[in-house]
């Protein structure tokens, strides 16, 4: 995430920077996006470990969207965290996403395409919990008017994905 903030103009990392607010019991922290795109879409990134890391990473885009949707705490505070982070880049106080990713980077690819190239992650080849729950998330955010785009990131040798 830092990695594409750096080199990609219009792109800020949130990765593990939460957010705070009331809509969440308990502390209330949530994190809103690992990048915020050109174009104000929150983009969620996970490795492809297995189907809980990916049920996880679409319960993160519905949790995240819900409280920036039905919170103002936690819009503003969001806002706060895109202007500590984005380098001068603002969102408006009032900010609700338009659009949500899901960016998915295989931890380990066990397929080759014929191009000899790792097999990038798609809907279609996701595990089959993680196609429900990733099912599920876009209902819910269609549902809110938020487009959803799932994306596979090809793997990178100097990617290593955490233990």
């Amino acid at each position: 995430c830092a990695n594409v903030a750096a080199v990609r103009r219009g792109f800020v990392c949130l990765d593990t920077k939460l957010v705070r607010s009331n809509f969440l019991r308990g502390r209330g922290d949530f994190e809103a996006c690992d990048l915020l795109g050109p174009n104000d879409e929150l983009i969620h990134a996970k490795f492809a470990t297995g189907s809980d890391s990916l049920s996880h990473l679409f319960a993160q885009g519905m949790v995240s969207a819900q409280a920036l949707i039905h919170n103002s705490e936690a819009r503003t505070r969001f806002a706060v965290r895109v202007r500590e982070a984005g380098k001068g880049r603002e969102i408006p106080v009032a900010y609700k996403p338009t659009k949500v990713v899901f960016a998915i980077l295989p931890k380990k690819p066990k397929k080759k395409a014929k191009n000899g190239k790792p097999q990038q992650v798609t809907p279609d080849s996701l595990f089959p919990l993680a196609q429900v729950t990733l099912a599920n998330a876009a209902k819910l955010l269609n549902s809110y008017g938020i487009a959803v785009e799932v994306i596979g990131i090809p793997p990178a040798a100097d990617v290593r994905c955490p233990d």
